[in-house]
């Protein structure tokens, strides 16, 4: 399926304005408190964690690794078992102290400016190739909807609206400490979009593609070595690389750490957050295979 560029320029456009409407209704209180910090909507901005590898990337990486890819999924879930004895712990520490990044945190640790630089460095370097996939994902996305489209045009305007959307809803904020509650319900929103496309593609599969579940089952009767080629690498490769780095992603880097932390509710979201972030990363994983 193709689009016309000015169609697909007026759906994104419409969808921005959509996420630049729920943040500015959050930022000027035209949604209640009770709403922007209650401790669903912060699990949903934990999924801030499933960007665009998540979401462009899982199926391919299905294809060529099997049911390995739930370990980058699966060490989000070990993390979040560690919600009660290292999650709180930091969590009232960056309180308390006013800590707002991974590097305040290790400066107060091991004291000294050089710390606090390197860490900053550290991240900015491993942040950089993350930043220039999330923009070849749009890019790419662009040119298979729209072959006219400009990748030029397209990657410089999205980094135009990324730079304005975080200047008007992120780092205008005088205080460090003050939440930006639209910009924490913009990305629960977009969380909630992501997780309902992504089933809206697996129910098309089931339905359209399979003719039903009973269609499904039958497809998985008649070929096994599709379950074999996804079985044998889970049997034959190591899980623990993959499930440490993703546990240690869920929460130290640099945007999941500001979402968990930083931005966390005056209420309580911790306790919540220990199964409806998981749970929100089994609903979006259980269609990859289907796709596939």
């Amino acid at each position: 399926m193709t689009l016309e560029l000015g169609s697909l320029v007026a759906a994104s456009v419409a969808y921005l304005l959509v996420l630049f409407l729920v943040a500015y209704a959050a930022e000027r209180g035209a949604i209640p408190a009770r709403v922007t910090q209650h401790p669903l909507v912060y699990a949903l901005a934990l999924g801030v964690y499933a960007t665009s590898w998540s979401y462009f990337g899982s199926v391919g990486y299905a294809a060529r690794h099997g049911f390995r890819y739930l370990g980058i999924y699966l060490g989000v879930t070990l993390a979040c078992l560690l919600i009660p004895v290292l999650w709180r712990p930091l969590l009232r520490l960056s309180r308390e102290l006013q800590l707002t990044s991974l590097a305040d945190v290790l400066a107060f640790r091991y004291p000294g400016q050089s710390t606090g630089t390197a860490v900053t460095l550290f991240l900015l370097a491993g942040s950089l190739p993350y930043l220039a996939l999330q923009v070849r994902a749009v890019v790419e996305s662009a040119r298979v909807l729209s072959p006219s489209a400009s990748p030029t045009l397209v990657g410089l305007g999205f980094c135009a609206v990324l730079t304005v959307f975080s200047v008007l809803f992120g780092a205008r904020h005088l205080t460090p400490r003050e939440r930006h509650e639209g910009l924490m319900l913009a990305i629960a929103f977009e969380s909630a979009v992501k997780l309902v496309a992504l089933v809206a593609v697996g129910v098309w599969a089931v339905s359209n593609v399979f003719g039903g579940v009973d269609g499904l089952l039958a497809w998985i009767d008649a070929h096994p070595e599709a379950i074999d080629a996804l079985q044998r690498p889970a049997r034959d490769a190591s899980w623990s690389p993959l499930l440490v780095l993703s546990c240690a992603a869920a929460f130290l880097t640099p945007r999941s750490y500001h979402v968990a932390f930083t931005e966390a509710p005056e209420r309580e979201g911790l306790a919540t957050a220990t199964w409806a972030f998981p749970l929100l990363l089994l609903v979006m994983n259980l269609v990859v295979p289907v796709v596939l």
